[in-house]
């Protein structure tokens, strides 16, 4: 268990326990978390302690009542903890972190009292960076050059044999999770051998390679994989990441028992030689990360919890920083190049890294649990229509009608929940755009990749430090319209910008688009309701037939409990109905299932706009219901 404690009056945090012991928390001196700066905290106010089903909280008869996450604890009564759960007390919050449990099926060794690999990771940095002559990681201009690594290399050599291998391989626990960490993204990394450097920062080439040891890891590697039954080929590659997110555990113990002692050793050096040169020279355990093409999504809670979306699951990492400024220092690095700054009077940032990807990182006081980075990546290869045919997100005919829609110049707006695919679909579609159309961008971080020549890409600026020099998405759409733009694509609508997008629309510029977050293809029309009700003191009825006229086309997509994502909904927006007098919208295209799963196909509605587009030959009829009927089949 490990406790940060934030002092919200003082505005401090700092950790206050660690440990498989229960503890308690209270004023007096005697209590393992005191609190005695408060006159609202009991002489002993809380008690944790593991019990039969896990760790729980008992409030103390004598003391007042205390919140534990979302439950108020009276005096006397005991609450379960969660995995994380926080604990409010007077000006007081406790976040506790549990242990990672192990599952008995797993066979891997539980940590012993001594054991902590990230304090054993510390304390190693630590030392190197003081034979270095470093006082921390990134303090002095070194580069990782060809003598800097033999160095290094020579440093971790020594201090590996002298000082820290009983701790590696005294500790079974420790031994065996060092090993799980080699063989996991050895495993992963033959899913993708064409390693990708996402960030254009030069790999950093690890210090000590044996060729022997190599092919003897390398040996090992594929014999997991066969006992896996992983395919390793494209056609292979959904199934391969779902059989390593859930059952990878259960092959480990026997394979690292396999592993002799001379390898181990030689595999559990090269990781930590990685993870220091990765700290010094690169952007830490996140450099791994990024080097990894399978993983769609990084979210870091905390130091100690890292979490991945790979192949649409999110699992736990097996990756961890040294503490909150090791992880602030690589934030830093990231925003830094890009102009952008992250401290306690601007603790929110939003940027993008040099491939597209998209970067949120919020550091306290605004997140209570310690540094948050989030980072959303796109693959560096532009997809297409096909790839998504291919993905299974949707079939020949939904994009024969979509592709069909915008070259007959019709409004879309392309609506879903978050990590459902909206920006991705949203670049799919402009592939559709001629090149001879003027196109002008405009996002709040540049992720959106269009291949044609002719397009002018806006990108908003947060405030300086003097509070001035801010420019919105609503400003530059404002500006766009002075641009002659054929068509405005802005990459998402969150407020007010959405009533200047539907001016836009109404106003010449047919054929744009635009991403909003929504529950359903109806929801989006509400949502745009209310966004430019942000903007504009207007009528509802004007409002809405300004919605009616400028929208022709929502297009709906959505993650499934799969993790797959697809186009569950393409829907015309008609008019105001007559009765009701909200905007009507009907499906022309929804998921349905078919003989191989969910397949979208007609409704049976045929949208009014569908004969225009077939007298300019956009679309032909026919080949738009064969391709359904296929598509079913």
């Amino acid at each position: 268990m490990r406790v940060v404690v934030q002092d919200t009056l003082r505005n401090e945090q700092w950790v206050a326990y660690e440990g498989l012991a229960g503890f308690t928390v209270g004023r007096g001196e005697e209590c393992d978390i005191s609190l005695k700066a408060s006159r609202f905290v009991s002489r002993v106010h809380v008690q944790v302690d593991r019990g039969a089903e896990g760790w729980e909280a008992s409030i103390d008869p004598r003391a007042t009542e205390v919140r534990i996450d979302d439950a108020m604890l009276k005096p006397g009564e005991k609450g379960r903890l969660k995995p994380v759960s926080q604990i409010r007390l007077a000006e007081f919050v406790l976040t506790l972190f549990q242990d990672e449990a192990q599952p008995a099926s797993a066979g891997l060794a539980r940590p012993a009292a001594g054991d902590n690999l990230n304090e054993l990771q510390r304390e190693l940095h630590s030392a190197v960076l003081r034979r270095l002559e470093l006082r921390r990681a990134g303090a002095a201009d070194v580069e990782a050059t060809r003598e800097s690594l033999e160095r290094l290399n020579t440093i971790i050599d020594d201090l590996l044999r002298a000082d820290f291998k009983d701790r590696l391989f005294g500790s079974t626990a420790t031994r065996q999770r060092l090993m799980s960490m080699v063989y996991e993204d050895r495993i992963v990394a033959l899913l993708s051998p064409e390693s990708k450097g996402s960030l254009e920062i030069a790999r950093i080439e690890t210090p000590g390679l044996n060729i022997a040891s190599e092919e003897a890891a390398d040996e090992f590697t594929r014999r997991l994989a066969k006992r896996m039954k992983l395919g390793l080929k494209p056609e292979t590659a959904q199934a391969d990441v779902e059989t390593i997110n859930s059952r990878l555990r259960d092959f480990l113990p026997a394979l690292i028992d396999e592993t002799p002692e001379n390898v181990a050793f030689y595999l559990i050096g090269r990781l930590l030689k990685k993870n220091i040169c990765d700290m010094i020279f690169g952007l830490g355990p996140l450099q791994d990360l990024l080097d990894t093409p399978s993983i769609s999504e990084i979210m870091i809670v905390s130091p100690d919890l890292v979490y991945v979306e790979r192949g649409g699951k999110v699992i736990k990492s097996n990756r961890t920083f040294l503490g909150d400024d090791a992880l602030v220092s690589v934030i830093e690095r990231i925003v830094a190049p890009l102009g952008r700054r992250i401290d306690r009077s601007a603790p929110l940032v939003d940027a993008r890294l040099k491939d597209g990807s998209r970067v949120n990182a919020v550091i306290p006081p605004l997140a209570l649990k310690g540094p948050c980075l989030t980072i959303r990546r796109f693959s560096k290869r532009r997809l297409t229509h096909h790839d998504l045919i291919k993905f299974g997100a949707a079939t020949p005919a939904a994009f024969a009608l979509l592709g069909a829609c915008v070259l007959g110049y019709k409004n879309i707006v392309v609506a879903g929940g978050t990590g459902s695919g909206k920006t991705t679909m949203l670049n799919v579609l402009s592939s559709f755009i001629p090149e001879r159309d003027r196109v002008v961008t405009i996002e709040d971080a540049a992720e959106l990749q269009l291949s044609q020549e002719h397009v002018v890409s806006l990108e908003t600026r947060p405030a300086n430090v003097e509070g001035k020099g801010e420019y919105s998405i609503r400003d530059l759409v404002k500006n766009a319209l002075r641009m002659r733009p054929d068509r405005i694509v802005v990459g998402e609508c969150r407020g007010s910008e959405a009533f200047d997008m539907l001016q836009a629309m109404n106003t010449g510029h047919a054929g744009s688009m635009t991403t909003l977050h929504s529950n359903s293809a109806v929801d989006a029309i509400a949502r745009i309701e209310t966004m430019c009700l942000m903007a504009i003191d207007i009528p509802l009825t004007a409002l809405r037939r300004q919605i009616s006229q400028a929208v022709d086309l929502v297009v709906y997509v959505e993650r499934l409990k799969s993790g797959a994502r697809k186009i569950t909904q393409i829907t015309e927006v008609l008019g105001l109905h007559p009765v009701s007098g909200e905007v009507e919208v009907r499906d022309v295209m929804s998921l349905s299932e078919g003989r191989a799963g969910p397949v979208i196909k007609p409704s049976g509605y045929m949208p009014t706009f569908l004969g225009d587009l077939v007298d300019r030959g956009l679309l032909n009829v026919e080949e738009w219901f064969q391709g359904t009927e296929e598509a079913v089949a």
